[in-house]
């Protein structure tokens, strides 16, 4: 029986071993074989600054890069780690929505803008005078 194991079982072994470290990292979509030998993740959260791929960093090492993408008055942050664990490469981001100028993010909006009949007006904290 060979004892050699393929690029993508040995991102799987280390998404294994990763999990049983840090449960809580169950949260981050994972792929394996995408890309052989690289075990990449991914969230798309609702609130928060990354800190879910902070938690790969404590338990992986690496640095990991915050930027912010924008779009008109919608922002964006993005969180990114590229580094190695257990012998395989590792990519792992989330993004996250970031205060507009009013300080409400997208999710914000959503929620006090959900189940709202058509026509009705909702005041924002701070906009009223």
């Amino acid at each position: 029986m060979s004892t050699n194991i393929s690029p993508e079982q040995a991102a799987a072994a280390a998404l294994v071993k990763l999990l049983a470290a840090r449960p809580e990292l169950r949260s981050i979509v994972w792929t394996v074989g995408e890309t052989p030998g690289v075990l990449r993740g991914h969230q798309i959260a609702e609130s928060g600054s990354g800190e879910i791929v902070d938690a790969c960093a404590e338990l992986m090492g690496g640095t990991v890069a915050h930027s912010v993408l924008s779009r008109e008055s919608d922002r964006q942050g993005v969180a990114q780690l590229a580094t190695e664990y257990a012998d395989v490469s590792v990519d792992v981001w989330a993004s996250y929505p970031l205060p507009d100028s009013h300080g409400l993010t997208s999710t914000d909006l959503h929620q006090i803008l959900v189940g709202r009949a058509i026509g009705t007006l909702a005041l924002l904290a701070g906009d009223a005078q």
